[in-house]
């Protein structure tokens, strides 16, 4: 009998560690969902703590916005073709 029950807690422990954990979202997935990535980078400001987990989160989502925003700001300062943004001379 004591081993059923031992047993049975030790499973118990064991199913309830398991559920406690959990992957953080990778900045690839932010990068492909930014929408996202906005609105948890909202979340992350307004936490008063944050476990392991929620902060790589976090510092990914933060990430996929701000190599975001350089890709466009590059693209834009620096265009393949200089004359691609000229307008064209009145004659």
């Amino acid at each position: 009998m004591k081993t059923i029950l031992f047993g049975l807690l030790s499973l118990s422990a064991l199913i309830l560690l398991t559920g406690c954990g959990g992957e953080a979202k990778t900045k690839e997935y932010y990068d492909a969902h930014l929408e996202e990535a906005k609105i948890r980078v909202q979340e992350c400001k307004k936490l008063e703590k944050s476990n392991e987990m929620q902060e790589r989160e976090c510092q990914n989502a933060q990430q996929a916005i701000f190599d975001n925003k350089q890709n466009r700001k590059n693209i834009y300062d620096h265009p393949t073709d200089q004359n691609a943004f000229k307008l064209p001379s009145a004659r």
